[in-house]
């Protein structure tokens, strides 16, 4: 062999030894640098994605009853005009991973410039019968992106002249990309406090950027995620995407988002977010309506969700400490609220605690007459307000095991096209009312309990008018049958609904008539179901 080959091949040998030797510190000491204090030395936990967190927080809608929380979203930008990326649709499609069996959530995405909720609430009225706009804004951008904070280089040089000259070098570089996203109120336009995310991502790439790593720390723990390409940024970006829907949608219901990263309630970052809630919403009065409606979806208690405090519902916040290993007073402290959110739930009691407390009139309700015992009157509600007898009308209200009947009395006998349609509602006894309407072309949506009155809980012979004040409106529409249908059950059972029925407010459901609305009803009611229905004419 040739000699000259020889020590080539030595060369190359000792060349690559040498760069070995020179290597620079390991990649976790330089992301801890380049993010500074930011970055913690906590054991890293590998994750290429947050599906899994996505799907534990559909998992955790369920369990919590969350539905109908809808929101718009503006465009979110880049501010720093050096990524290109998708960062809107990064974001839709979180939120949709993140409501693929509990409907808890409805994305309206209705524009993508800068002027997206003002040009929606503009033209909210007339997209659609019902006028409905979405309570919530989800607003952000891309707010950061510092290249080369961090930089380190090592080269290796040798020659063996005249035979040969030989170099080495290796290479890394980190960035640190930034993402802050918000929610507002779409009624006032204001900013819900400390229902936000930001999150920060160390970028590291080394050689060609060939080998790159992306890293966020958050709650004490590193997430990373590993890729062999150069445009890394985009990848990194639809990590802190995912995780920032998980936490604002979290902070937005107050739920144990936390669990779905993998994070305990011993965490000192999370300790502090469960004791800010509670004075938060403690101060806010959110507190009682909180565990009224918690409890009732537990099976605790059976009541109103008023924010009144009444002996069923002392009764069963007793019941839950003491199945929960606290002691026996009807007493919320912070020790029992952290439990309460993140705890497995224990088994309800054989009947929930019902509250004692009737409810004031409020504005929505008018003063009607009692169900009658016999058949319902027809449908006209002057002549029922007035006081006058009209002739029986048995489609009007179908009986029900256990006497239960519902009355449903339209404000008016007939209604112009285009124009507001209101009805009142009686129930014979006190139980959980749910409304649907369908349309001339044959698609049925619930119409109450709905985002703006979450409460489906109705008191006997009190009549509620619907829509009343919420802000939103049933218009007629003409041109078709059209026609309204209402069911009192006597316990809240969204949670048992199938999917069928989970569809948000105001979407159209897969079902083709009421009859099969109350199908899926029986069963979950065993037969204590009373219904109504009645046609909206027009002139």
């Amino acid at each position: 062999m040739n000699p000259t080959f020889k020590q080539h091949g030595l060369i190359a040998a000792l060349t690559l030894a040498l760069v070995g030797c020179a290597a620079p510190p390991s990649r976790q000491q330089d992301v801890a640098t380049a993010a500074s204090s930011r970055i913690s030395t906590t054991p890293q936990r590998n994750v290429t994605d947050f599906t899994d967190g996505l799907r534990c927080m559909d998992e955790t809608f369920l369990r919590y009853g969350t539905r109908d929380v809808t929101v718009i979203m503006e465009d979110l930008s880049d501010s720093t005009k050096k990524v290109s990326a998708g960062t809107r649709d990064m974001m839709i499609s979180a939120i949709s991973d993140m409501t693929r069996r509990s409907r808890a959530i409805q994305l309206n995405t209705f524009g993508q410039d800068a002027n997206n909720v003002v040009a929606f609430l503009a033209n909210a009225k007339q997209r659609g019968p019902f006028g409905a706009v979405p309570q919530y804004n989800i607003r952000g951008s891309v707010s950061q992106l510092d290249e080369s904070v961090l930089r380190r280089q090592s080269d290796l040089g040798l020659a063996l002249e005249p035979l040969l000259s030989a170099g080495a070098s290796r290479s890394r570089q980190f960035n640190v990309l930034g993402f802050d996203v918000s929610m507002v109120q779409t009624s006032n336009l204001t900013l819900l406090p400390g229902v936000s995310s930001k999150n920060i991502v160390v970028i590291a790439k080394e050689g060609d950027a060939l080998d790159s790593q992306a890293t966020i720390n958050k709650i004490g723990i590193n997430f990373s995620t590993s890729f062999q390409r150069t445009d890394g940024t985009a990848q990194a970006l639809r990590n802190m995407v995912e995780m920032s829907a998980i936490e604002l949608f979290g902070r937005l219901q107050k739920l144990p988002y936390w669990t779905c990263l993998g994070v305990g309630p011993d965490n000192a970052d999370i300790k502090r977010e469960m004791e800010d809630w509670f004075i938060g919403m403690e101060r806010g009065g959110e507190l009682v309506p909180y565990f009224q409606e918690q409890l009732r979806n537990r099976g605790f208690y059976d009541g109103p969700v008023d924010g009144q405090i009444s002996t069923g519902l002392r009764d069963a916040i007793k019941a839950y400490r003491r199945a929960s290993g606290f002691s026996e007073v009807d007493f919320v402290d912070l020790a029992f609220f952290s439990d309460f959110l993140h705890r497995p739930f224990p088994p309800p009691p054989a009947k929930p605690f019902v509250a004692d407390v009737v409810p004031p009139v409020q504005q929505a309700e008018v003063a009607l007459p009692p169900v009658p015992p016999a058949a319902p009157v027809k449908s006209a509600a002057t002549a029922a307000v007035a006081g006058k007898k009209t002739s029986p009308d048995p489609a009007a209200s179908q009986g029900a095991p256990g006497d239960r009947r519902l009355l449903l009395l339209p404000i008016k006998e007939t209604f112009a096209v285009g124009e507001a349609v209101g009805f009142h509602v009686i129930p014979s006894t006190s139980g959980y009312l749910y409304c649907y309407h369908q349309d001339t072309g044959g698609a049925i949506r619930r119409i109450f309990p709905n985002r703006f009155t979450r409460d489906p809980r109705v008191t006997a012979n009190r009549a509620l008018t619907l829509p009343g004040r919420a802000a939103m409106e049933l218009r007629a529409s003409g041109g078709g049958q059209e026609s309204v249908a209402c069911f009192t059950t006597p316990n809240e059972i969204y949670n048992s609904l199938p999917a069928a029925l989970r569809w948000g407010d105001f979407d159209p459901l897969r079902l083709q008539s009421f009859d099969e609305v109350a199908a899926v009803f029986t069963p979950i009611t065993k037969g204590r179901l009373a219904r109504a229905e009645f046609r909206i004419v027009t002139r």
